[in-house]
């Protein structure tokens, strides 16, 4: 059975069994002692598997031979079982399955899960390429792609769909098709949405082709539907002057690089009762964010270019992870904020002027694109004295600036746990001079953790000061490879192609420091 969107069918021949040269070698002789000569009686070649077993050992065969079983158990399972096995695999090949018999023909129909992308429809997309290089090539690649999803869910029966992903490179000239997979989505009861139309490795459409606008009209006074997770990536958001019944239940909202104002990310958030987390990067044309939400309980914000300040209003808020530029930030409530996640990347800008009267933050993430001053952390000491964890990202090498991280941590006298990830090269051994802060003991601190270690002198001077000063520290752990920030509070670890400068790390970490650390710490270098 052959599809329009997959090609034919793969035809499958099976072959008898044969026997072995000694297993011949003995049939052979049995004619003669059976005294036949005839070459029916002979039966050979044989023409069963039977015509392989000596008479006498036929006969006892034959009687204990039982029924044949149908060894096909698996299509003997129940419709649903069946349908969440093919789920898991992708649509080309869960559509494969209707070649094998009558009883698989239409269950492909009825999966679960629609990821829709190059990979599932075998096209072949260059990845070092842009539509600027050859506009025809993608035009004409788009068209094949729209046309097979058409395909694909013209035949899906429209029914018990819990996902749905659109990953390709689309423009508004696409509209109409798009326009009827939002539809589609919403109709068949999905609880997730992902509409990626910049496709893989960032591949966009051509940079003058107008984005295509996500319908917000369909989710107006739309009743029944049950979305709970919204991705939209390379598109635009126009205004909507009714509620969007449509997101009653929508549970976690990402925008990336979304043509949307504040405006219609007020009107938005103010239809998703139930929103818990909010994602937004590289919206560039917001200018002035009011987040306003009685149910939040996540926000992030990422490299909008444009924007000059947040204020936040949201009872249950527990986390908020910034990355940006310096902006002005009002907590006009945020009760229990407990996590916050500030990444600078702009040199002379201190993510310490961030933080705001947050009394019950417990876990803080800063990252610095230049050296922290110690005056600088004594001027907000008084933020620091509920935190349980620091994590540090330093983009340069502190050198004799590294003392500002013992003032913190004496500033922040629960702190049980200490993260640095450090984004430097290999750095050769010299001596500096570092004032550390005087009668200080960190009574708390249990774990420290240090990320892309490269062999930097204040970072061994550092962990000698805390390893004197840390009398229940139970754990050191040395990674010569960095940890990158991937939102919602996930980090990645990279894979360091300097091996030079990885072993030349562990070398420096493992001849000074082990004669060091207590037999209490358990030391690991990695």
């Amino acid at each position: 059975m052959a599809h329009p969107w997959l090609g034919a069918a793969t035809t499958v021949q099976h072959q008898a069994p044969s026997c072995s040269l000694s297993r011949t070698r003995e049939l052979a002789a049995w004619p003669a002692a059976m005294g036949s000569t005839s070459s029916t009686a002979l039966g050979w070649p044989p023409a069963t598997a039977d015509d392989c077993i000596p008479p006498k050992k036929r006969k006892t065969w034959c009687s204990v031979q039982q029924p044949v079983q149908n060894h096909d158990r698996i299509s003997t399972l129940p419709d649903d079982i069946l349908i969440k096995i093919l789920s898991l695999m992708t649509v080309k090949e869960a559509a494969v399955t209707a070649c094998l018999s009558t009883r698989w023909r239409h269950l492909w129909k009825n999966v679960d899960r629609l990821i829709l992308d190059v990979h599932t429809f075998g096209m072949q997309m260059p990845e070092n390429t842009n539509n600027n290089e050859n506009p025809d090539f993608w035009n004409q690649e788009a068209t094949k792609f729209v046309t097979k999803v058409n395909e694909v869910l013209r035949h899906h029966n429209g029914n018990g769909i819990k996902k749905v992903e659109v990953n390709f490179p689309l423009s508004s000239s696409h509209a109409s098709d798009l326009d009827r997979w939002v539809a589609f989505t919403a109709a068949s009861g999905s609880r997730t949405l992902n509409l990626i139309l910049s496709g893989h490795h960032g591949i966009i459409a051509t940079p003058d082709a107008e984005r295509y606008s996500f319908p917000l009209k369909h989710f107006v006074d739309l009743r029944g539907c049950q979305l709970r997770i919204l991705l939209l990536s390379m598109c635009s958001l126009e205004s909507v002057s009714a509620k969007l019944s449509g997101f009653s239940y929508l549970h976690c909202l990402s925008l990336h690089r979304v043509s949307v104002v504040d405006s219609v990310v007020l009107n938005i958030m103010s239809s998703c009762r139930a929103l818990h987390h909010f994602s937004l990067q590289r919206c560039h044309q917001l200018i002035t964010m009011r987040t306003s939400h009685a149910e939040l309980v996540y926000l992030e914000v990422r490299n909008c270019k444009s924007l000059i300040s947040i204020s936040i209003h949201a009872e249950r808020l527990e986390c908020f992870s910034y990355k940006g530029h310096k902006v002005d930030i009002e907590y006009e409530c945020a009760p229990i904020l407990h996590r916050l996640h500030v990444f600078f990347v702009k040199n002379n800008e201190c993510p310490l002027d961030f933080l705001g009267a947050l009394h019950k933050l417990r876990s803080l993430t800063l990252q610095f694109p230049t050296c922290l001053q110690v005056s600088r952390v004594l001027q907000h000491s008084k933020i620091f004295a509920g935190l349980k964890k620091i994590v540090l990202c330093l983009l340069t090498s502190w050198k004799t600036s590294i003392c500002s991280v013992a003032y913190l941590l004496k500033a922040a006298p629960l702190v049980e746990i200490l993260v640095l990830q450090v984004y430097g090269n290999l750095q050769p051994p010299r001596k500096q001079k570092v004032i550390w802060p005087k009668k200080c003991t960190f009574r708390r601190l249990r774990s420290i953790y240090i990320g892309g270690f490269s062999g930097e002198p204040e970072l061994m001077g550092l962990k000698s000061f805390l390893l004197k000063r840390s009398p229940m520290l139970k754990k050191l752990v040395i990674d010569t490879h960095p940890h990158k920030y991937k939102g919602f509070s996930k980090w990645k670890r990279e894979k360091s192609e300097d091996a030079t400068r990885c072993n030349y790390a562990r070398g420096v970490a493992l001849t000074h420091l082990p004669h060091e650390i207590p037999s209490t710490v358990k030391f690991r270098v990695i």
